[in-house]
């Protein structure tokens, strides 16, 4: 008994016959399909999620469109998560390096203060120096407040940034220390030490921040009045090093800000953070090598 055919063939549908093969790798067979584009994976092509299996390209494509809405920070950078580690980074350097000038004051303070007269044989001390501290209460205040401003500083601006600001800022601080010392006076050679110029610097992104944000500004403004009413009110407190964190500080977040790619309605926002990361890099090497310039025309105007 013959069946009705009903006006078409099994040849008119080649697709219902043919074997389901995976479009990646067309010598292997596979029954699965990927439950959004609905075209065969083999073992290695799938993805399993909660909701079926996803072929690789519709898991990247997924993961591109996430990637492109999610929110990002105040410079444009991803939302950091969990805790601030470069804060806590950095004070547990401070601590660990105080711990060693406590043990081996000779060779921590040899090897990590900062002095005019041998920074440019000892070039990492205008860094290292911003781990070191004169007393005990030196190390506590600066701690405290590097806690303070780490605490909303580094969740807004992101972990990187947040760092390059204050590595910066330290590295601004010696600059200014340099540049201002007289290579024929005693503060060629008197040592400087201390975080104070990356938390200046810190001081000043908080400014820029809350001022680019719509924030309170008016207590930020009296700390740093504060602090530079005994920055040159108590003796041995370098200010050049206290000035020249603050405005580095101040004129590198200024940067970010103002480089920061513009979001429009459809805009890719992923590709907008990767232009604002290149850019804001673009502004840290920038800002590194002013301080560089600097402290060249400093050293070709010392005396021999």
């Amino acid at each position: 008994m013959e069946r009705p055919s009903y006006g078409y063939s099994a040849e008119d549908h080649p697709d219902q016959q043919a074997t389901p093969v995976c479009p990646r790798h067309p010598d292997r067979v596979s029954y699965v399909r990927c439950k959004r584009c609905d075209r065969p994976a083999c073992p290695d092509c799938q993805r399993p999620t909660s909701v079926g299996v996803l072929c690789v390209d519709c898991e990247r494509e997924i993961s591109k469109q996430q990637a492109a809405s999610r929110p990002r920070n105040a410079m444009g950078g991803g939302m950091g998560r969990g805790k601030p580690v470069v804060t806590y980074s950095v004070m547990a350097l401070c601590v660990l390096a105080y711990l060693g000038q406590m043990a081996l004051p000779a060779i921590v303070y040899g090897l990590g203060l900062f002095v005019p007269g041998y920074a440019l044989v000892m070039p990492w001390t205008f860094l290292t120096a911003g781990f070191l501290h004169g007393g005990i209460m030196h190390l506590l205040l600066n701690m405290y407040a590097l806690y303070i401003v780490g605490q909303y500083l580094e969740p807004t601006m992101g972990h990187a940034r947040f760092a390059a600001v204050y590595f910066v800022s330290v590295l601004g601080g010696h600059t200014a220390v340099y540049l201002f010392s007289d290579p024929i006076g005693q503060s060629w050679y008197s040592g400087t030490l201390g975080a104070s110029g990356g938390v200046f610097g810190m001081f000043a992104a908080i400014f820029i921040v809350n001022r680019r944000l719509g924030g309170q500004t008016a207590q930020i403004v009296v700390l740093i009045a504060l602090n530079l009413v005994i920055t040159f009110t108590f003796p041995n407190i370098s200010w050049q090093g206290h000035l020249g964190g603050l405005v580095t500080g101040g004129l590198l977040t200024a940067s970010l800000f103002a480089l920061r790619p513009k979001a429009t309605p459809g805009a890719d926002r992923q590709a907008l953070a990767k232009r604002s990361a290149l850019l804001h890099a673009a502004a840290v090497a920038a800002m590194v090598l002013l301080c560089v310039v600097l402290i060249v025309v400093k050293t070709l105007t010392v005396p021999a």
